[in-house]
């Protein structure tokens, strides 16, 4: 009979638990507990265009302040998410609940590559400092001031713009750039695209315009890297260095003044 009455005992015990959790819950609940107070946004970026992304960050929290005072447990999650995917500059993002009364959003940028100049019209830019940067998925962003551009080539090309084609093609000259060397982005200042010869870049010290084309980008990449060491190995300087050449590059060196 002592085991029967302990068994119920541990039986209504373990069927009481839930039941208090859920009162505890529902008590703290009642009181505000739960709450949302917080928002935290984490920002994965390069440290050249954090000026860029700042602004962005923090028009972004503005518009998720209308979840504060919401319930942690009612936050409507598919909204941030929806909100987050319409913002062009986001590449990818996770959003976490932080218990009891937060909400944590990481964020991966989606670097800037290319700063299409632009005119000024009906904009309160200047039209000296107008950019419209373009990310390295494609995505043309909206118009902004040189004073948060970040660092990245420019062209004055409004194909760039109009066209998706010469736009992805651009992109592609730009990720065929080694990492290393006298070819990185770093040392590029301005690309360009030409109907007859494709795409062309200038180089940022030298003012040298080199000459893509239109295919094969990586392997022209490659050959025109060499062909640059090679140059100032010998102190000359190239004018114009001709890749879009069968297996081979033409160099029009600089004339001695």
């Amino acid at each position: 009979m002592s085991k029967l009455r302990k068994f119920l005992r541990l039986t209504v015990a373990i069927l009481a638990l839930p039941c208090l959790l859920a009162l505890s819950f529902y008590s703290l609940e009642q009181q505000g507990y739960f709450k949302i107070d917080h928002i935290d946004v984490k920002v994965r970026a390069l440290s050249s265009q954090k000026n860029f992304v700042s602004p962005k960050v923090q028009s972004l929290q503005a518009q998720l302040d209308v979840m504060k005072g919401i319930s942690l447990w009612k936050a409507p999650l598919s909204q941030i998410s929806k909100t987050l995917k319409s913002q062009k500059w986001i590449k990818e993002f996770q959003i976490s609940r932080v218990w009891p009364s937060g909400i944590l959003l990481d964020i991966q940028t989606d670097d800037i590559a290319l700063l299409v100049v632009t005119n000024g019209e009906d904009s309160s830019v200047a039209e000296s400092t107008a950019f419209k940067p373009v990310t390295e998925s494609g995505e043309v962003l909206e118009k902004i001031d040189s004073k948060v551009a970040p660092n990245s080539i420019i062209t004055r090309d409004t194909q760039f713009l109009i066209s998706q084609k010469v736009r992805e093609g651009g992109l592609n000259v730009i990720k065929s750039l080694p990492n290393q060397g006298k070819m990185t982005a770093n040392q590029v200042s301005e690309i360009g695209y030409d109907k007859k010869e494709g795409y062309w870049i200038k180089l940022l010290n030298s003012e040298t315009r080199v000459q893509y084309g239109e295919d094969q980008f990586e392997i022209k990449s490659a050959r025109i890297s060499q062909v640059i060491e090679y140059l100032e190995s010998r102190n000359l300087k190239a004018r114009v260095i001709d890749a879009n050449l069968s297996k081979k590059v033409l160099v029009r060196l600089q004339q001695s003044p």
